[in-house]
């Protein structure tokens, strides 16, 4: 038996039991001092309409967090994530994955993005070059909240997250059945212009109860949608089946999503849930027809007796991940069957104590994360591809105690990563590999302790002032140990020297949450806040060339493209020596008044991050936020609440490209984009009955030609300033609506 596997889990297992155990006689439960029963849990997100309702939580907590409810206009998932400060996507319009990118960082450990709890893994490759990256699948017609921590994280969530945590939460049997009803159904429709398209979701859920503590639950949904290309504001198609230098790559895509869960109350203190998601997706990507196929099941279980010592939660999570080359017009038989898949499995174990300490509360979380993650594909040794394991473990544990006006916040994380992989043997001379001829079996372990500390005062009771400080660290992934170009007779190399990444997260704010400002009841909420963060090992990709006759010698660009005595270029990933630095500005709030509201979201990121090498031609992409961007939210509310009608203005400031290749220093270098005009939106909603609500958007109201930062699918086509590039690689204006059927 492997025991370094189980090494974590027993540890965790032994905290969450043997902790509650050892301090009980010293806790308040006693028999002068009965025990507290109401449990303090984490914060549910509500499920409710973004537009009008306010979400308070994030104005109490003392850390840069912001929470998204569940979005009924149809915006994108995209859409909703970028209106959080300092949080973006990566995003291909021609497919419909995305990566979360916060701060300037995005990819499977500078940002654990996790559905339900459950680490998203899956790393998407496209033939030849284009977008690839580590993507998240998941419809968002699911989606019933979202929330985003920046910086260093707590729990399960901090662990292998670099840059923060981005928590995806769908739709479960409550937020379908009222309290009142033992069944629930919701189905939704909507579809529009410009490339639109349509989609539509079907859910059901039912409720029994067995006897006074115990019920038993299920929910089952369907979701699909078919989007098309469309035009800029110049009237330019942003679709093309083939290379037009006026044209990027086709954005088309058809997807089909299931959701299921069952929930069983045992009784008062057990509590199980066993859910399973599905989706399938098919589009074309760099001219090949691609369809991705993800699965995700999920076992959770909750202990919860009539004790402040115990609330103990296990996860027990599997997903498997599956993209395959089908044939098309203009796809390569090389690539046709070709299947790559990465499975992964993951246990989390918790608890949560509760104390009394001099008068106030002191809340303990503790526990344990292990997940098992393996990259591997179909394909013969032609095409080599990186194929290979990565282990994650982890132990943590994070103090909470407010005494009087102060919050005092503390935590320590240990996280062990492990990768390990196989090079093939190679005899082709014409390219370099390294470690020369292939074959060859790498591991490599690290091992990171990541503190934490933060501190709050109530100065009033509507203001609050925080600062907090802590490290964070990520694992090399399987891809960067390996660098992959996928293109025949161009291997990929190891680097069995890359270390992983480490930051020393700061961050200072102040929170605003104030009932009654200018009538009973109407209140106003504001969130500011400056981060300054510093990164050691950042590891970026970069490409050497290889010239020579009788002996071969590393060659600058120039010789390498006008030399007769050229070998190969070779692909690394390398660590930086130098450190590098994040920091900005967030700041996002509201106030609302009853009749109407006004919502804001301002931020500013600057870093010195290196841009990967040769992102202007696909084979990697930029990750730099624009300079700053904001978004203004005003609508009122008519006909007893039944009727809300608004506009959003959202505009980005200037957008980093990739801007070619120095020949002299054989850099990737970058150009700036102007600024996006401000691009207006209209959206209403009608209550029509208690069962039927209608709505209605208007996107780009003006039809303006603007630039969409941070998109591969138009990397050599829309967001470069030469010859082949169109005007503006955003949506013109599009009408779309549709309506949502409950009872």
């Amino acid at each position: 038996m492997n025991t370094r596997l189980y090494t974590p889990v027993a540890l965790s297992a032994a905290l969450c039991l043997a902790i509650p155990a050892a301090l009980a006689e010293s806790s308040v439960t006693g028999p002068d001092k009965p025990a507290k029963t109401t449990q303090k849990e984490p914060v549910k997100l509500p499920a409710v309409v973004v537009k009008g309702r306010h979400i308070g939580k994030p104005f109490e907590t003392p850390a840069a967090v912001s929470r998204h409810g569940q979005d009924e206009l149809g915006q994108d998932i995209n859409t909703l994530i970028r209106t959080l400060p300092g949080t973006f996507t990566q995003h291909d319009i021609g497919q419909g994955g995305f990566a979360v990118n916060i701060r300037g960082l995005e990819g499977l450990g500078r940002v654990n993005t996790t559905v339900d709890g459950v680490s998203q893994t899956f790393y998407q490759t496209n033939p030849a070059h284009g977008w690839n990256g580590n993507t998240t699948y998941v419809d968002e017609n699911f989606i019933a909240g979202i929330e985003v921590i920046r910086g260093a994280a707590a729990g399960a969530g901090g662990t292998n997250a670099l840059a923060g945590h981005a928590e995806l939460r769908t739709i479960d049997i409550d937020d379908l059945i009222d309290k009142d009803r033992n069944f629930g159904m919701q189905a939704t429709y909507r579809q529009g212009s410009n490339g639109y398209g349509k989609n539509g979701m079907l859910g059901v859920a039912a409720r029994y109860s067995l006897n006074e503590d115990s019920s038993i639950g299920f929910l089952s949904a369907v979701s699909g949608k078919r989007k098309l290309g469309y035009k800029n504001g110049a009237g330019e198609t942003i679709a093309s089946d083939g290379f037009d230098e006026n044209l990027p790559m086709e954005s088309g895509l058809r997807a089909r999503s299931t959701l299921n869960k069952l929930q069983w109350q045992i009784g008062k203190n057990h509590a199980l849930t066993l859910s399973h998601m599905g989706s399938r997706s098919r589009f074309t990507n760099n001219h090949s027809p691609l369809q991705v196929r993800t699965r995700t099941g999920l076992l959770k279980y909750r202990y919860t007796p009539l004790s402040d010592l115990v609330d103990l939660r296990a996860d027990l999570s599997y997903t498997d991940a599956r993209q395959t080359f089908l044939r098309g017009t203009n796809s390569s038989e090389d690539y046709v069957g070709r299947t790559t898949a990465n499975p992964s499995w993951a246990f989390t174990l918790q608890n949560r104590s509760l104390f009394d300490l001099q008068g106030s509360d002191l809340i303990l979380d503790y526990g344990g994360k292990t997940m098992r993650t393996r990259y591997r594909s179909n394909y013969s040794n032609k095409l080599l591809l990186a194929e290979g394991r990565q282990n994650t473990d982890s132990l943590f544990a994070d103090a909470r105690w407010q005494p009087g006006k102060w919050t005092v916040s503390a935590g320590i994380g240990y996280q062990r990563y492990g990768i390990q992989g196989y090079l093939p043997p190679t005899d082709d001379n014409g390219a370099i590999v390294l470690p020369k001829g292939g074959d060859i079996h790498f591991k490599r372990t690290e091992g990171r302790l990541n503190p934490r500390f933060g501190l709050a005062y109530q100065a009033l009771d509507w203001l609050q002032i925080y600062t907090n400080i802590g490290r964070s660290s990520r694992s090399p992934n399987v891809q960067e140990f390996m660098y992959t170009n996928n293109v025949q007779g161009n291997p990929y190399s190891v680097n069995p020297y890359l270390k992983g990444e480490t930051a020393l997260n700061r961050d200072i704010g102040l929170n605003i949450l104030k009932y009654g400002l200018l009538k009973p009841d109407d209140s106003l909420r504001l969130k500011a806040g400056y981060f300054d963060n510093r990164i050691k090992n950042f590891i970026t990709q970069t490409q050497l060339y290889i010239c020579g006759e009788d002996s071969l010698s590393r060659c600058s660009l120039d010789d390498y493209a006008g030399g007769s005595n050229r070998i190969a270029p070779v692909g690394l990933f390398l660590n930086l020596r130098d450190t590098v630095r994040q920091r900005g500005w967030e700041v996002e709030g509201g106030y609302d008044f009853g009749r109407g509201y006004i919502n804001l979201s301002w931020s500013k990121t600057t870093n010195n991050f290196p841009s990967d090498y040769l992102a202007d031609m696909g084979f990697s992409h930029i990750r730099t936020l624009p300079e700053n961007v904001w978004s203004l939210d005003i609508g009122s509310r008519w006909l007893d609440n039944r009727l809300i009608v608004g506009a959003r203005l959202n505009r980005t400031g200037k957008d980093t490209i990739a801007g070619g290749v120095d020949s002299e220093s054989g850099l990737q270098s970058t150009a700036k984009l102007s600024a996006n005009p401000a691009i207006i939106d209209l959206y209403a909603s009608y209550q029509a009955a208690k069962q039927l609500k209608l709505f209605l958007n208007i996107d780009n109201l003006t039809n303006r030609v603007y630039n969409y930062p941070l998109s591969g699918g138009t990397l050599g086509t829309g967001n470069l300033g030469y010859s082949n590039a169109n005007r503006g690689t955003g949506r013109g204006r599009t009408i779309y609506g549709g309506l949502s059927v409950k009872f």
